[in-house]
């Protein structure tokens, strides 16, 4: 692994990787996604809120994120996670999910404008949340060839 620089000076992995941050609020659904993805054989780190994910993702950022929306507690929502992530981390690219049963237009442009890449609706479907990191995981290949072709 190649690591490029960061403004903090934290390396990034690259996306083959498989390092994936999921915060989710309910206990069943975050250890649904979490066992789904981990027989496809992806490293998984889980967080019960925005706010956890964010503070360990400031030290140790991975290359895709999977968030909900909203968070019972108060704190970060999953939009604001993914705005601090757009802020503070350019390149290389992160890849976030929002998990989400708000699927209005309104509620899909903000999260666009809040700089989310997909949406995985609830409620959960493993063939769902599989094909949504196989999208990020080709958007972040991609991306990094059309790095690597510059060097």
């Amino acid at each position: 692994m190649t690591p490029n620089p960061q403004p903090s000076d934290t390396q990034l992995p690259t996306p083959s990787d498989h390092g994936i941050y999921i915060a989710i609020s309910e206990q069943n659904h975050r250890t649904q996604m979490e066992e789904t993805l981990i027989l496809d054989g992806f490293n998984i780190s889980a967080f019960p809120s925005a706010s956890a994910l964010w503070d360990v993702f400031q030290a140790r950022p991975t290359r895709m994120v999977i968030t909900e929306r909203s968070f019972p507690s108060s704190g970060l929502t999953g939009l604001d996670l993914c705005r601090n992530i757009r802020k503070r981390f350019t390149l290389p690219y992160i890849y976030v999910v929002v998990f989400s049963s708000m699927n209005r237009m309104q509620e899909i442009k903000d999260g666009l404008a809040a700089g989310v890449d997909d949406y995985l609706a609830k409620p959960l479907t493993p063939v769902q949340a599989r094909a949504r990191v196989l999208v990020g995981r080709r958007w972040l290949a991609y991306i990094d060839s059309l790095f690597a072709g510059r060097k």
